[in-house]
């Protein structure tokens, strides 16, 4: 794959990062359409430029009690591996959740992302004028290395232990890593398994 060494050293470090206490409460595991455009008039296509199939997985820990305060968020650790070799991403954030009745339930996951994408803007890229117009032209430019994550899901409980959800989540700097904001849009659908 086109950068997966970056990736699993990036995963490495966010799974190192767990404290030694945390409790798992959640695992899913889904496939997603990676960089969905969506129209003006709410009509979902799959047409962007590096539109594309992934598979994700995320960890989810049960809530800590220093976060109390916050609404009881659940910290979680996430990767999206990108089959076709466009970007893949991986990271960690919050997430909170409410249910709807006995079955029905929505979470919003906010955090951080560490991507392998293209960064036209990095010191180190070496492209003439004509080749970074190209490679723009065929490649999302995030303009920074490190993306905000906002995930919306939404879940229904098949019984107390396994669930489906359907998801959409979008990726950018928001113009505080950089100037450039391309950013990317994500829809797909997941199965969770509570522990």
């Amino acid at each position: 794959m086109k950068h997966s060494t970056l990736i699993t050293a990036h995963l490495t470090l966010l799974l190192s990062a767990v404290p030694a206490f945390a409790q798992v409460s959640e695992i899913r595991v889904g496939i997603s359409n990676f960089d969905t455009e969506i129209i003006d008039l709410g009509i979902t296509v799959f047409n962007g430029r590096e539109n594309s199939v992934a598979i994700n997985g995320e960890i989810i820990f049960e809530e800590p009690e220093f976060l109390k305060w916050a609404l009881t968020p659940q910290p979680y650790i996430n990767a999206t591996i990108n089959l076709e070799g466009d970007t893949s991403f991986g990271g960690a954030g919050l997430l909170w959740r409410q249910s709807f009745g006995d079955k029905l339930y929505g979470d919003f996951s906010f955090g951080l992302v560490v991507h392998d994408g293209t960064n036209i803007i990095d010191p180190n890229n070496e492209l003439d004028f004509f080749e970074r117009i190209n490679l723009r032209n065929e490649n999302i430019s995030f303009g920074s290395r490190v993306l905000f994550r906002e995930q919306i899901t939404l879940g229904y409980r098949i019984t107390n232990d396994w669930a489906a959800e359907i998801f959409g989540e979008h990726l950018s700097n928001g113009q505080v890593f950089g100037n450039i904001n391309e950013g990317v849009d994500i829809v797909g659908a997941k199965v969770s398994k509570r522990f």
